[in-house]
């Protein structure tokens, strides 16, 4: 099947059709034009290279941006060999390098047109024997690291009315990020221990109401970032939270990520409405439990972020159940999703 290349992308005027790869797979469009993203001056090779992804879930180009395939040189420079169609999985194209040592997949911003690779790499892979295994370690992680299967605890608290109510006060309108049983842990302390990301990314934390409903509500309690070792020890970009009832909410003290939902004396927008203080343990007319606690891999262009108005990444790895239980019961921390994989064959 061939399908023309779309000669209106800003850095690709006059670019020739691909054959896209055919199948059981999804085909994408790329639209290829080798522009130069490292310096690197190496003349277009006839190498053919075939991209395959497995459990990606398409960002929002609105939104989030686009994904695009760069392959490196033996200097290591990038140069774009096109970008992916939203929701495809499958893709053959010309490698814009005669040698091609490795392949990265970015996400690019809404609205991106120059001629460099994002921070946000997602997917990375070297060639060997023709074929690159692609990744997300080394790619949105630090190193070659996986992303971790048991960071350790997510715990009910409430520590910006605790000071004046004691503890327990309103503990389940709070949810906070650190090991309220250390012995039961990998670690055997407080800290919750993320793999480190590279640059171009950043964690979020969420409580969500109703997941994998129509009326899903997804609470931010700020983005953070783990320190070189993997402990989550500062507190996350919004201290206490805007709802917790405490006017100047960032001079919390926890050096933990989190927040609460008492109240909101700032007349912020709620978002889906909902009444305060927060019940986190609050069940459906069934008796299940309705809030989920997540963390998601957010491109770090996301901070700075208005209030209220966060959503989501497609990256989320981390996802568990709230529970019932009350202060002082452990919650685990749940790596469900590891993120899209591939390969890239050269042909």
């Amino acid at each position: 099947m061939n399908r023309p290349i779309d000669h209106t992308h800003p850095r690709c005027p006059g670019a020739r059709a691909l054959r896209l790869a055919a199948g059981a797979l999804t085909a994408v469009g790329v639209a290829a034009c080798g522009s130069d993203g490292g310096g690197g001056t190496t003349a277009p090779g006839e190498a053919v290279i075939q991209i395959a992804l497995s459990g990606l879930t398409a960002p929002d180009p609105a939104r989030e941006g686009t994904l695009e395939v760069w392959v490196l040189d033996r200097d290591g420079n990038a140069r774009s060999a096109g970008r992916l169609a939203s929701g495809a999985v499958a893709a053959e194209l010309r490698s814009p390098v005669a040698d091609p040592q490795g392949v990265e997949i970015t996400l690019e911003p809404p609205g991106d047109a120059d001629a460099a690779p994002s921070r946000a790499r997602l997917l990375r892979g070297a060639f060997r024997s023709g074929r690159a295994e692609l990744s997300l370690a080394g790619a949105v992680t630090g190193g070659d690291l996986p992303l971790r299967e048991r960071p350790g605890q997510f715990t009910m608290f409430t520590p910006s009315d605790n000071h004046l109510n004691g503890y327990p006060s309103s503990e389940s309108a709070g949810i906070w990020l650190f090991n309220m049983a250390p012995r039961e842990t990998e670690q055997k302390d407080m800290w919750v221990r993320l793999t480190p990301l590279r640059e171009g990314w950043v964690y979020e934390g969420w409580m969500v109401r109703d997941i994998d409903s129509p009326g899903v509500v997804w609470l931010s309690y700020g983005k953070f970032l783990p320190d070189g070792t993997g402990a989550v020890n500062q507190r996350d970009d919004t201290g206490w939270g805007p709802f917790s009832g405490v006017v100047d909410y960032l001079r919390g003290e926890e050096e933990f990520p989190g927040d609460d939902w008492i109240s909101n004396p700032l007349g912020l927008a709620m978002p889906g409405g909902l009444p305060l203080p927060l019940d986190l343990r609050e069940t459906d007319a069934a008796g299940n439990g309705r809030w989920t606690h997540v963390i998601t891999i957010e491109p770090a262009t996301d901070r700075g972020e208005r209030l209220t108005t966060e959503r989501p990444s497609f990256l989320r790895p981390y996802r568990d159940p709230f529970g019932n239980g009350g202060p002082g019961v452990p919650r685990s921390i749940t790596l469900r999703d590891r993120g899209p994989t591939g390969t890239a064959t050269l042909r």
